[in-house]
Formats: C-alpha cells, structure tokens, sequence
C-alpha cells in the first residue's frame, strides 16, 4: 500500500459521533483489499465496492474514506488495491453482518471500548451468521464434484475414517 492516499473524501460531518457511539453504534476503520490482471478495472471494482454498495447501506455512515493507487504485484500480471474505510455502524449486529459480506483484510474496531449484548440480540447475531455460514456454504458445496464435497465433509466434521 502506498503511503499517501490518491483519493481522499470525508462523509457525513454532521454526525455526532460520540452520542451514537453512546447509544450503540461501533467506530471502526476497515481495509478492504482487491486483486485482479487489469488495473482500471481493480480501481473500479473498489471504488464501486465503496461509494455504491457500502454507501447504500442503510446500517453504517461512511466517515472518511481513503482510497490507495493500484499496484502492480511481483508477478507484474496482476494488481492490487486498498481502500480504508472509517465509518460509524449502527450497531454490533449490523457491524458484523457488513464485515461477513464485504470481508475486510483488516478490522480495527475505535470505540466503544466495551460492548454489552442481551440475550435477544445475541441470538440475533448468531441466527445472522448461521444464515451468512450456510449460504456461503451450499453455493460452495453445489460448485464441488461428490469426491470432492466428501473430502470437505470430512474435513470440517473431524471424521478421518
């Protein structure tokens, strides 16, 4: 990643950051990572991942986004990309539902310092990630051949017989 972003765009400064952090929201900065073997498209993967998709979100408010050049890897066939992310999300739910979807290479979470979940919430927050896991799962398992996915299976359940 190069030292000095080639874009650099604040968000949303109105936001009393502090008070929503207070009533429950998360602080965090998020890197997301791309690769590919065209850099303008890599570029435009990133930057449609970030200011379309995330943007629309209706659980999380884009603070400060800094978006690094395309870099061509060792190989000079393929390039990579980071932007970092600060942004506020509306709660600990709907921070790790974001963060399953758009997997961050890197995660830092500012503030709270502490997080109190209740009992309803938990099970909402694992009832998510039970739904995330099994759907990433079956789309998975339908690409595998049967040697395959039996492979899989023994793997994931331990069984080694």
């Amino acid at each position: 990643m190069a030292d000095k972003p080639i874009l650099e765009k604040n968000f949303n400064e109105n936001i009393d950051v502090e008070k929503r952090v207070k009533e429950g929201a998360i602080l965090s900065r998020v890197f997301i990572e791309i690769q590919g073997n065209d850099a303008e498209a890599a570029k435009k993967a990133l930057e449609a991942t970030v200011f379309t998709s995330l943007a629309a979100e209706q659980s999380v408010s884009l603070l400060n986004v800094r978006l690094y050049d395309i870099q061509p890897d060792k190989d000079k066939k393929t390039f990579s990309g980071v932007v970092e992310i600060k942004a506020l999300f509306r709660d600990f739910r709907w921070f790790v539902s974001v963060i399953m979807r758009y997997g961050p290479s890197a995660i830092e979470i500012i503030e709270p310092e502490e997080y109190k979940l209740n009992l309803e919430e938990m099970q909402s927050l694992i009832a998510d990630v039970s739904e995330f896991s099994q759907t990433f799962s079956s789309q998975i398992h339908a690409m595998l051949k049967d040697s395959e996915r039996k492979e899989l299976y023994k793997k994931m359940l331990g069984a080694d017989k």
